[in-house]
C-alpha cells in the first residue's frame, strides 16, 4: 500500500468543500484549514483554486467500483451511484455539473471531463462506435440519475428502497448499452 502525499490530503478536504460550498463559497484558506496545512502550501502543491477545483474533481468514480460483478454493467453503474446516495458519499455524478459550471473556464473544463468521463464508459462498455453515442447517453443517464438523488432528493429510501431503484434505472441503463442501433 502506498503512503498518501500531502498533495492527496489537501484534495481529499478540498472535495466535500467544493461539493457543499461550490467554487465561489470554499476558499485556499478552507482547505488549507481542513487539510491541516497552510494556505501557501495548497498553493504550491495545487496551484490556483481553479487549478485545485479541477485537481480535485474525480475523473469519474463509481465505473467499476460497484461491488457485485455478477450483474451486468449497466445495473453495477447505477448501484454504484444508489450507494453512494444511500452512504451520503461524494459522488462525481451529482457534482459534474457544478464542477464545470463554476469552472473559472467552463469550456475547458466541460470538454476535458466530457473527454475522460465519455472515454471511461465507453471502455467499460465496449462501444467503438463512431461519435460514442450509446456512451453519451449513459453518462447523460447516471448525470440525471445522480442530480434527481441528490439535488433535489427525488425517489427517496422510504418511497424506492435501493435494489428497487436498482432493478429499475439499472434496467433502462443496460437496455442502452445492449442497444446495437445505437
Amino acid at each position: 500500500m502506498t503512503e498518501r502525499t500531502t498533495r492527496d490530503v489537501i484534495l481529499d478536504a478540498a472535495r466535500p468543500l467544493f461539493a457543499e460550498r461550490g467554487f465561489n463559497g470554499t476558499t485556499i484558506r478552507d482547505v488549507a484549514e481542513a487539510a491541516g496545512v497552510s494556505p501557501a502550501l495548497v498553493m504550491k502543491l495545487t496551484g490556483s483554486k481553479a487549478e485545485l477545483f479541477q485537481a480535485a474533481a474525480p475523473d469519474s468514480p463509481g465505473l467499476a467500483e460497484a461491488t457485485r460483478h455478477d450483474e451486468p454493467v449497466g445495473y453495477r453503474m447505477v448501484r454504484a451511484v444508489v450507494e453512494r446516495r444511500d452512504s451520503d458519499d461524494y459522488d462525481f455524478w451529482a457534482m459534474a455539473p457544478f464542477l464545470v459550471r463554476e469552472a473559472a473556464d467552463p469550456a475547458v473544463v466541460r470538454a476535458r471531463t466530457n473527454e475522460r468521463v465519455v472515454a471511461r464508459i465507453a471502455a467499460l462498455i465496449g462501444d467503438e462506435s463512431a461519435g460514442l453515442v450509446r456512451s453519451q447517453m449513459v453518462v447523460t443517464l447516471l448525470l440525471g440519475l445522480a442530480g434527481s438523488l441528490r439535488t433535489f432528493e427525488l425517489l427517496p429510501p422510504d418511497e424506492m428502497p435501493g435494489e428497487a431503484l436498482i432493478e429499475t434505472y439499472g434496467r433502462l441503463v443496460q437496455s442502452v448499452v445492449d442497444d446495437p442501433g445505437l
